[in-house]
């Protein structure tokens, strides 16, 4: 690994907490270069950046079509660009500057989300990533990396699988023409997931639990469950009903109390190890300081001036975004996993993380 696993989690929180707050299509466009520099880096000799790619690739098909959509479909606004017919449904009437830039507002908003997940799961190693994981949550953990690494997966099968049919002379026509593709792709991932299956089984997934005895993990679930559901009625409640914020905070609370008390007797009976250690560097504490400065300019900002980080263009509002130079200056930091990444990374051994390769990582780790 080249930055520590904490590292990349809070990177992940900031850039993902900006990406889902901002609606500013300025500010998104800075995110998604910063975010792209990073992805660019972290996919680098890696085979499983090519699925993410094709995601990515997706995502901005998703992009054009709904901005398509909603430039054809919502005829609100003053500007307008040109005149359809009336008579055509749906589409039929002005089509608005507004509308335009709304559709590119909103597509940018969830292109930046979807490239922050993708550059993340590029970074981490969802091995290294689990360990973070609390122990109770150890079971969930693994099915969500599992879930994770399946759509790139089958995306880069879905890649070879297409160029073996090319190679063999299959030309795609129509609908009936996807046969040839979809069979094998389906039968590579039963494959696959027979084989992972097998492994899981031979490794004893599932039996962490089994030293406790029946009416003990009862209780426990009982226990998770009512706390799950005081914390969603405290939530539902104080949304629903802003006049007894005391009382729904109070449930979430409880709830929440509940709920991590149970994880942490479940982790207890969770019996974990610990082979190999990351180690932080002086680049991890330089990427984490840029990060959590970010937020924090985007949060100030944010609470002094709310129309820095939100657009809408339709009136009476101005249709033309905002871009404040001292908050698309916070969200470029977050491109600094990129221009601290290592031009030479160390070699990587299987079974060992990267710092085993440099001299006396080894006596540092017998050390810990």
């Amino acid at each position: 690994m080249v930055y520590h696993t904490l590292t990349w989690l809070i990177w992940l929180a900031c850039a993902a907490s900006i990406a889902l707050t901002n609606t500013q299509p300025l500010h998104s466009a800075v995110l998604i270069i910063a975010a792209g520099l990073c992805f660019t880096q972290a996919g680098r000799g890696k085979p499983e950046a090519q699925g993410w790619g094709t995601l990515l690739r997706l995502g901005l098909s998703v992009w054009l079509i709904s901005l398509a959509f909603n430039t054809l479909s919502v005829h609100i606004g003053v500007r307008v660009l040109f005149t359809l017919p009336s008579s055509w449904p749906l589409i039929g009437g002005p089509i608005t500057l507004e509308a335009l830039l709304y559709g590119l507002a909103n597509g940018a908003s969830l292109f930046a989300v979807l490239l922050v997940f993708a550059t993340f799961n590029l970074g981490v190693e969802m091995n290294r990533m689990l360990r973070w994981a609390p122990s109770g949550l150890y079971q969930a953990g693994l099915v969500a990396s599992i879930a994770l690494a399946f759509v790139p997966q089958m995306v880069t099968s879905l890649g070879d699988i297409r160029e073996a049919q090319r190679v063999r002379g299959h030309q795609f026509r129509g609908l009936r023409d996807l046969v040839p593709l979809v069979i094998p792709l389906i039968t590579t991932a039963l494959e696959r997931s027979l084989t992972l299956a097998e492994s899981m089984e031979a490794r004893g997934f599932g039996g962490i639990l089994c030293d406790i005895d029946p009416g003990k993990r009862a209780a426990l679930r009982f226990t998770t469950l009512l706390g799950l559901m005081s914390l969603l009625a405290g939530l539902v409640l104080s949304a629903v009903a802003p006049h007894l914020a005391q009382l729904s905070w109070g449930l979430a609370g409880v709830g929440l109390i509940l709920a991590l008390g149970t994880l942490a007797v479940q982790g207890r009976a969770v019996k974990r190890t610990h082979f190999r250690r990351e180690s932080w560097r002086a680049s991890d504490t330089w990427i984490t300081a840029a990060s959590i400065v970010s937020l924090a300019v985007f949060a100030w900002i944010r609470q002094m001036d709310l129309d820095t980080t939100w657009y809408y263009p339709y009136p009476p509002y101005s249709p033309w975004p905002v871009f404040r130079p001292l908050l698309g200056i916070a969200i470029a930091a977050l491109a600094a996993p990129a221009f601290l990444w290592p031009t030479s990374a160390p070699l990587r051994h299987l079974g060992h993380d990267d710092t085993e390769s440099q001299p006396g990582a080894a006596e540092k780790h017998d050390k810990h």
